[in-house]
């Protein structure tokens, strides 16, 4: 009977160590084939340099009622890359009315800016801050034009964003305010070719581009 019983508790701790492995060996090819690649991609993205066409949406939340948006060069929601640009270069506040999707926005700079306000036509040097409420750019963007210096009231190189505010409908079926920043263009683009020490590259075009 003794015997039955080492034979039957060996029988289970073999059976337990089958079954663990095979569980490890189920998470690790999981992990190979489905995990890691979606880390490796957006850990690679980070370094990539923004590109004319990306866009960065954000919805404030409702509890706090307050959200921030900072574009810089390595760091913040848009992280251009770009060693023209400052960290922090540009700061979105938003803050939303306790009770209506209206929203006042604030915008701080600390690096060379040129803003274009809705429906405006043209672009002016930016302030330290700016301001402007969120119906305002319901189909009239306001713009931004950012590099690492101003000569003569122009701006030779940049990278233009614009922030425009849309309505959407969430899971709760509850009409919502989403704000979308988009990358304009880019003078004359970012060599991609030539990597700066801290990942970051610099204006240009790269070597064999064609001319617009």
């Amino acid at each position: 009977m003794f015997l039955s019983i080492a034979i039957l508790d060996s029988f289970i701790l073999v059976l337990s160590g089958i079954l663990t492995i095979a569980v490890l060996g189920l998470g690790l090819v999981v992990y190979n084939q489905f995990i890691h690649p979606i880390l490796s991609r957006k850990e690679s993205d980070r370094y990539i340099p923004v590109q004319t066409g990306d866009k960065y949406d954000l919805v404030v939340d409702e509890l706090s009622r307050f959200a921030s948006f900072q574009i810089g060069s390595k760091t913040g929601q848009l992280a251009t890359r770009c060693n023209a640009i400052s960290e922090d270069h540009l700061i979105f506040q938003f803050k939303k009315s306790r009770d209506s999707e209206d929203y006042t926005i604030t915008v701080l700079k600390n690096g060379p800016s040129f803003y274009k306000p809705p429906r405006m036509e043209h672009y002016g040097k930016m302030e330290t801050k700016e301001s402007f409420e969120s119906y305002e750019i319901i189909g009239h963007p306001a713009e931004f034009r950012i590099s690492d210096k101003i000569a003569k009231e122009r701006m030779v190189n940049f990278i233009e964003i614009s922030l425009t505010s849309s309505f959407y409908f969430n899971r709760s079926g509850k009409e919502r305010m989403k704000f979308t920043f988009e990358v304009g263009k880019i003078q004359p683009g970012i060599n991609r070719k030539i990597r700066f020490r801290g990942d970051v590259y610099g204006f240009g075009k790269e070597e064999g581009a064609e001319e617009d």
